[in-house]
Parts: structure tokens; C-alpha cells; sequence
């Protein structure tokens, strides 16, 4: 890994972030200027105002509404899940997902990991993580609908995945409150900060083994993703089509062993549906995993398709939702 100073690693990656942010767009049949929200997961930030930078360097306006999501590797699912979903929004909070119904907004995660990553002394997690993005285009509740989603955090006690965060957080616990803190910083700009397990002495990451992370995830995860298919199941039930099922799920590809273990443990629920793997083709890309394998698997999803996105990240925080897609 190239050993770059720190004004040559936010140059590479807000010339990285301002290319996938103008590719996204035009993918989409629509020039940047026409984007009215960006919301992008990133577990480190290279600064704390790198979605506003990238979406100023593609062109896209000003007023645009910018969310930044810091919940590691379930950052992009947190924020497609905000622009999903107005039950998120808390007290005095701005409702994202009003805000941005019916408009033209870009979702995604951008991770630089080896920026940091590469000083861990943590050889699973020198090993394991890489970096990728993965921008879509959406417009909410006319190209992708919300069926029922859930969104659930649980405090990484024993420090199973201790992650470093470099973004503003008070480090606050107070029994009730959420993990996570959500700052409007100025007028459409908004971060939504995940409390983290910190490494001692500054370290990037610290990992408890590869089965430590098994033991941190698939439970958690086998409930939430259980409670979100049977509120999709009751709606089914309820609007006449009890046959329908999920035609794909979208899973955060954390590593080979919770995925196969998640799929067995629903399968003893009785849930299954194709959840394609592609992990052997780029590793734990974090926050960009899930939107890569969703772009990867989009030439195969058709208009009407029921799909299950599966995102969860250190901290921990899970975001699943059942979406149809227009």
C-alpha cells in the first residue's frame, strides 16, 4: 500500500468520490445538477465535510440535501434506509425520507479503508478489508418502495470489533438512549454519527477472530432479519397475495463464515430466499458491499421484484428492509 501523506489521501479520495457520485448519476439518465440528495456511508471519514466536497465537485447544487452515516459496515443500508423510511426520523429531527420522496437522490457507501486499516496491528483485519464504492440512483417511493423495514442497534459490549471512529461523537451511553447522534450541521447537511467499542492507544481496529465476529453478528442478525420477513409475510397476507415471497436478499458480506451460518439459522426459521456471495471477488468493502452486490445482481431484478436488503455493521447497528422495486 503506498505510504501517502494526508493531503495526497483526500485528494485520491475526493477524485474517487466525485467520479462514482457523476457516473452514478448519469448511469441513471440524469446530470448531477438535477441530484437533490446524497447520502453516503463511510466508516472513516477522510473529512468530516467529504460528502458535501464530492457532491460540490460533480456538479451537483448546493441545496441538495448531504447525510453523512457513519455505522461502519452497515453505512450504505443506514442510508438507504433514511431515504426509505420516515419512521427513522426522531423528535425535531429532519424526516430524510420525506424530504426526499419523489426526487432524484444518489445512495451509496465510499470507503478508503487501507487508509487507516494498513496501521492496524490486527492481521484478520489486514486481511479481510479492502476499499470499494457502490452509488445508486434512486427516486423514493417510485423506483424502490419501502415494504417494511426494520432498523436496531445493541452495543458491542466485550468489544468483539473495536473500530476507531473519526468522526464527531460525545461517547455518551445513557440507558434508553440511542447509540446514535444525529447532527444537522447546517441547513441541508446532516451526520448521523454510530457510537463504536474503541481500540485502546489509538489503534484503527482491533477484531476478535474471525469467529469472535460469527458470535457478534448472527444472532442479532438472524432476529432482526427473522422480525422484518414476517412483518413482510403479514403484509402479503393482508394485501391478497400470500404466496408472494422475497426474490433476493442483498446481505452485507462481512465474511464467508456469518454468511453461511445466517442463511442456515433462517433456514430453521423456515426463510430462504437467493442470497448470491461475492466475496471471493472483492473481500469486506464495509459500507460499499451491499450497493456492489446489489448493482452486480440489478441485470437479474425486474421491475415488481420483492427484494431484502440485510446491512449491519460494527457498533452494532443492523438496518433490513423489504423493498419493491419499480
Amino acid at each position: 500500500i503506498p505510504d501517502l501523506t494526508d493531503a495526497e489521501h483526500l485528494e485520491l479520495e475526493l477524485e474517487v468520490g466525485t467520479r462514482i457520485l457523476k457516473q452514478a448519476a448519469r448511469a441513471n439518465g440524469w446530470e448531477p445538477a438535477e441530484v437533490e440528495g446524497v447520502l453516503i456511508g463511510t466508516s472513516g471519514p477522510v473529512s468530516l465535510d467529504y460528502v458535501e466536497q464530492i457532491s460540490r465537485r460533480a456538479g451537483i447544487p448546493e441545496k441538495s440535501l448531504t447525510v453523512s452515516v457513519h455505522k461502519a459496515c452497515d453505512g450504505s443500508m443506514g442510508a438507504l434506509h433514511l431515504a426509505l423510511n420516515p419512521k427513522l426520523a426522531g423528535p425535531g429531527q429532519l424526516n430524510v425520507a420525506e424530504e426526499l420522496a419523489g426526487k432524484k437522490v444518489l445512495v451509496g457507501g465510499i470507503e478508503g479503508l487501507s487508509r487507516f486499516t494498513s496501521h492496524a496491528k490486527d492481521k484478520n483485519a489486514l486481511q479481510l478489508f479492502g476499499n470499494g464504492a457502490g452509488v445508486i440512483g434512486i427516486i423514493p417511493g417510485e423506483t424502490i418502495k419501502l415494504m417494511v423495514g426494520k432498523s436496531f442497534e445493541n452495543f458491542d459490549e466485550e468489544g468483539l470489533l473495536q473500530v476507531r471512529m473519526y468522526y464527531p461523537h460525545s461517547k455518551e451511553m445513557i440507558p434508553g438512549k440511542s447509540l446514535l447522534e444525529v447532527y444537522e450541521e447546517a441547513p441541508n447537511r446532516v451526520r448521523v454519527a454510530g457510537m463504536m467499542h474503541e481500540p485502546a492507544d489509538g489503534l484503527p481496529i482491533v477484531m476478535a477472530g474471525l469467529m469472535g465476529m460469527v458470535k457478534l453478528f448472527v444472532r442479532s442478525g438472524v432476529q432482526v432479519v427473522t422480525e422484518v420477513f414476517q412483518e413482510y409475510s403479514a403484509l402479503m397476507d393482508k394485501v391478497g397475495t400470500p404466496e408472494r415471497s422475497i426474490d433476493m436478499g442483498i446481505v452485507h458480506h462481512a465474511n464467508y463464515k456469518i454468511n453461511l451460518l445466517k442463511a442456515k439459522q433462517l433456514l430453521k426459521e423456515g426463510i430462504q430466499y437467493p442470497m448470491p456471495w461475492l466475496l471471493n471477488d472483492f473481500g469486506n468493502v464495509s459500507a460499499a458491499s451491499c450497493m456492489i452486490a446489489f448493482l452486480r445482481q440489478l441485470p437479474q431484478i425486474k421491475p415488481g421484484d420483492h427484494v431484502m436488503f440485510d446491512g449491519f455493521g460494527a457498533g452494532t447497528y443492523y438496518d433490513v428492509m423489504a423493498v419493491s422495486m419499480g
